[in-house]
This record gives C-alpha cells, sequence and structure tokens, in this order.
C-alpha cells in the first residue's frame, strides 16, 4: 500500500533516534507528497520548512495514513457513481426527505436535509460527508460514506424546521457550478495525490 512504501522509502533516514529528519534528505516520494500539499501538513511541514523533528514524525506519519486512507477509497467510489448503486444499496440506504445539497463550513457540498433509517444517526436533521456523486435524476446521492435515497426538494415551506437544526451548512441549487466544480476537483485531486505514491516495481515483479 501507499502508506508502507512511504515508509519503506524514509526508513533508512530513520535509523537515528536523536536527528531530525532532513526533507531534503528523503526520497522524491516523500518530497512529493510533503512539499506539494502544504494545506495538508502546514503545521508540521510549514513553507519553508528544511527537517522535521523526530518527535514529530510518527504523528506527521499518523497524518499521511488518515490523508492516503481516504485518498485510496475514492477512486473506488468514483467507479461505483458512475455504474450507480445496485437495488440492494439503495434499500440499505437512509432516506433524506426533504434534502438540498449545502455548502458545508468548510467550502465543500454536502447534502443536509431529514433522514430516516440512518444506521449511525437514526433520524433527524443532518448534513453528510462530502459529496462524490449525484444521480442526474435526483435519485441517489453518494457522500464519501455511504449512499443516500433522495426523496423531495428542501422547499421554503421547510425554511422554519431546517433552520431550528442549526446545522453549519449553506443552502445552494443542486444545479449550482459550485457542485460539478467540486467533483471535477476532487477527481483531479485524488489523482495528484497519489500519482506520486506509484512506485516503480521491482525487476521481475508486475
Amino acid at each position: 500500500m501507499a502508506l508502507e512504501a512511504l515508509r519503506e522509502a524514509a526508513a533508512p533516514l530513520l535509523t537515528s533516534p536523536d536527528a531530525p529528519v532532513r526533507l531534503a534528505d528523503l526520497p522524491p516520494v516523500w518530497q512529493a507528497h510533503l512539499l506539494d500539499f502544504p494545506q495538508y501538513y502546514d503545521r508540521l511541514v510549514p513553507p519553508g520548512c528544511d527537517e522535521v523533528a523526530r518527535e514529530d514524525w510518527e504523528e506527521l506519519l499518523d497524518q499521511v495514513a488518515q490523508r492516503l486512507e481516504r485518498a485510496t477509497r475514492l477512486p473506488g467510489l468514483f467507479a461505483a457513481v458512475e455504474r450507480g448503486p445496485s437495488p440492494e444499496d439503495l434499500a440499505d440506504a437512509p432516506c433524506l426527505s426533504p434534502w438540498s445539497l449545502a455548502l458545508a463550513w468548510y467550502g465543500w457540498p454536502v447534502l443536509t436535509g431529514h433522514v430516516t433509517a440512518h444506521p449511525r444517526l437514526g433520524e433527524g436533521w443532518i448534513y453528510t460527508s462530502f459529496l462524490v456523486g449525484l444521480d442526474p435524476h435526483r435519485r441517489w446521492a453518494r457522500s464519501q460514506t455511504r449512499w443516500y435515497r433522495l426523496g423531495e426538494p428542501m422547499t421554503e415551506a421547510h425554511g422554519p424546521a431546517f433552520g431550528q437544526a442549526a446545522l453549519p451548512v449553506r443552502l445552494i441549487g443542486a444545479d449550482d457550478a459550485r457542485v460539478a466544480g467540486h467533483l471535477a476537483s476532487l477527481r483531479e485531486g485524488v489523482s495528484r495525490l497519489l500519482e506520486p505514491l506509484v512506485l516503480p516495481a521491482e525487476e521481475g515483479r508486475p
């Protein structure tokens, strides 16, 4: 897996428990991952940083692991969205009715609305993890974590109940250009994130 490849690539530089990790000495695969994505790691690897303190290294590896775990799942989710959910997927999916697209507090499109049959949240007003796919016919949607069946769209009549939920989201239309832009940039970002981590195979191995 990508994280194991990163660990192996850096291992020869981690033999001294007291010395900091010099970023310039790391293999290109590490430099590409850490230095090209300062928005993910800027606390431990700020712009212009030359080395990482040894005590920060394990925390940095944990951050990389979390980022890669999410990123490596997304290509499979993109493919699932292109195929569409199976009848079994939809039968097991919670239902959002009414529902709307929204921008979450961190700026990414999500689904929001009144959910029923959610395996963890039960019933109530929610917003989902970030959007990965939306049926053109608005019958279903896919968030980072699960499929959703979509019922009636949210209207002004639902405003008072939705407002009482006080969710940290801002409603947008399903045809808002930011939705298509998010889905396109999500695919591009995942490709860019994972591409440097595909290491050459050893000779004689596929």
